[in-house]
């Protein structure tokens, strides 16, 4: 069997791209019902975040993994030219590593935010309701857990949290004085949410919540004091007197289109600044042509990335560090697996064969000293076996081709199932 990673991120992939591969909770649970079924695939998991949409899969060395997911995410209606073009392919402990660092928040557009990580979790609580993580998949996405909270405990890589959300309010601050503006906030999700506090937070003088479901929007502005709840109804006449405009959504398609704003937009005088932290995106790129409307997308806060990185530089080496003492003791146990049937059946075959020469002679005794006898025998069988069996687990950690073929060699002799040559 072989670990491997196929994914697309903000790394290489520009958001026009990376919107058209987002996938909707249904069809996440269509591919991993795919996976599911198909034989040759034992694990799969998927990630998806804002920033990146990652195949996990533990599948057999012959299985075509890049034909597979080709067409699957054709059938899922998405460009597969596009998927072809940017995704990028890990495997072994690069994929291991990888996941963790994404897990630490390393790998995130925000150095050391902690979305990510409940987004780590969903994706293995959706591997699991999915039946597609196993025995593999469920010990090295426990171990990215403690990865994620050991990174975020023991050094300051997240020291001042930050967001996607928060890079956007320090990006409207840099451009607006929040506290004489009046900003919209589009969305009640969690990204909304936290753009949310912080622009209360950074006082800013009025506060409109715009959601498809009026009750989300109205339970959102009930937490801040300046703070009131519309419909997407009333979007257009809000933008139309709002000075700033964070949009994070769900939606499939753009809420802000540019036929809906054009006209009420057109007669205002005071500019006004969109920022559109959705993928895909929320805001149609035609509304940032209009002469009043500065609009940015989530590709757009690189600066305040930048900014974000040289704050905790400092930390990434610590924190890298850990990441490759999580990663040297999973590799050990993945590759100690290899070397668990060998173990299991050479201690059964001499158990079963000293039980079987100890039945034998077992007439001979009276009932206390057969208990002896059969003990006798297990314990002979036990250290004829001991160092036959440490050889094997060292072979484990590291193994060589001559121990491989050491191994290969016991299986034949002892004539055991379950070769660990089998995959």
């Amino acid at each position: 069997m072989k670990l491997s990673l196929y994914g697309v991120t903000y790394h290489d992939c520009p958001i026009q791209a990376r919107e058209r591969m987002t996938l909707s909770d249904l069809e996440r649970h269509a591919l991993l019902k795919a996976m599911h079924a198909q034989a040759q695939i034992r694990e799969a998991a998927i990630l998806q975040t804002c920033n990146r949409l990652e195949f996990y899969l533990f599948a057999s060395k012959a299985f075509d993994e890049v034909a597979f997911l080709a067409e699957q995410m054709g059938q899922q209606g998405r460009p597969v030219r596009i998927w072809r073009q940017y995704s990028q392919h890990l495997s072994g402990v690069e994929a291991v590593r990888h996941l963790f660092e994404v897990a630490a928040g390393l790998d995130s557009q925000m150095i050391g935010e902690n979305q990510v990580l409940s987004q780590v979790k969903a994706a293995y609580s959706e591997a699991l309701q999915a039946r597609t993580s196993r025995l593999v998949f469920n010990h090295l996405f426990h171990v990215a857990f403690r990865v994620g909270k050991a990174i975020r405990t023991q050094t300051d890589i997240n020291c001042g949290a930050v967001s996607v959300g928060l890079a956007a309010v320090e990006m409207a601050k840099a451009q607006l004085d929040l506290s004489k503006a009046k900003a919209l906030v589009i969305g009640a999700g969690e990204n909304a949410q936290l753009v949310a506090r912080y622009l209360a937070k950074a006082g800013v003088a009025e506060l409109i919540i715009a959601n498809r479901d009026l009750c989300h929007a109205q339970d959102l502005a009930a937490r801040f004091a300046k703070a009131r709840a519309i419909g997407l109804d009333d979007l257009a006449k809000a933008l139309a007197r709002v000075d700033l405009a964070i949009s994070s959504t769900a939606a499939d398609e753009p809420i802000v289109t540019h036929e809906a704003v054009e006209k009420v937009l057109s007669h205002r005088r005071r500019p006004l600044l969109i920022l559109d932290v959705a993928v895909p995106r929320d805001v149609d790129p035609k509304v940032g042509e209009l002469p009043c409307v500065t609009l940015k997308n989530i590709d757009d806060l690189d600066q305040q990335v930048d900014l974000n990185k040289a704050k905790r530089s400092r930390e990434i080496p610590k924190a890298r560090a850990l990441v490759d003492q999580f990663v040297a003791a999973f590799q050990q146990w993945y590759e100690s697996l290899s070397v668990v049937p060998v173990i299991a059946g050479l201690t059964g075959k001499g158990t079963s064969v000293a039980r079987r020469e100890a039945n034998r002679y077992a007439r001979q005794f009276c009932a206390q000293d057969r208990e002896k006898l059969a003990a006798f025998a297990e314990s002979v069988v036990k250290k004829i076996l001991h160092d036959p069996i440490c050889f094997i687990k060292e072979a484990g950690g590291d193994p060589s081709g001559e121990q491989l073929r050491a191994i290969d060699l016991m299986n034949r002799i002892f004539r055991l199932q379950d070769s660990p040559g089998d995959d």
